[in-house]
């Protein structure tokens, strides 16, 4: 008979409340999550953003203490909820821009695939922030490193 383990459950629910931890934070200076756009032109610069934005986390990430007793910095965590905000928005005014159209744009198709796959992998480092730094910084970097390179390749393809 198959056991169940409680093990992901709990992970789910403390990468749950470290990010509602950190978006408290973001919301408290005032700052409003970026609004979804069919405009190519919100869009392409929410990409522009994000990928700016995760090249200084991932520096960041890399620069962490190995030892779990040291806190990651909560100005970290806050620029990895910005920079998740921005590609989810990116990724949702993608979608709109397929949506809305009677005969969708192959190009748009690809750059949309492209960045939510970025969106599902700039997720990682918020989520996990409580996993030991041995398994953190090195999952976080690989994830970080392609979602970057996804979010580059969507800006590439875009007309």
């Amino acid at each position: 008979m198959k056991r169940f383990s409680l093990g992901p459950v709990i992970v789910a629910l403390i990468g749950l409340a470290v990010l509602l931890t950190t978006a408290k934070p973001v919301h408290a200076q005032g700052e409003p999550d970026p609004e979804p756009s069919s405009n190519p032109l919100v869009f392409k610069e929410q990409l522009l953003q994000f990928t700016m934005l995760t090249r200084r986390n991932l520096r960041d990430i890399q620069a962490l203490s190995s030892d779990d007793s040291v806190p990651i910095d909560p100005q970290l965590l806050q620029s990895l909820h910005k920079a998740y905000v921005l590609i989810r928005a990116a990724q949702f005014g993608l979608s709109m821009k397929v949506h809305n159209s009677s005969t969708p744009d192959p190009t748009i198709v690809v750059a949309k695939k492209r960045a939510e796959d970025a969106w599902n992998l700039a997720r990682w480092p918020l989520d996990y922030a409580r996993q030991p730094r041995a398994e953190y910084i090195p999952k976080s970097v690989e994830n970080l490193t392609l979602a970057l390179k996804l979010s580059r390749q969507a800006l590439v393809i875009l007309p």
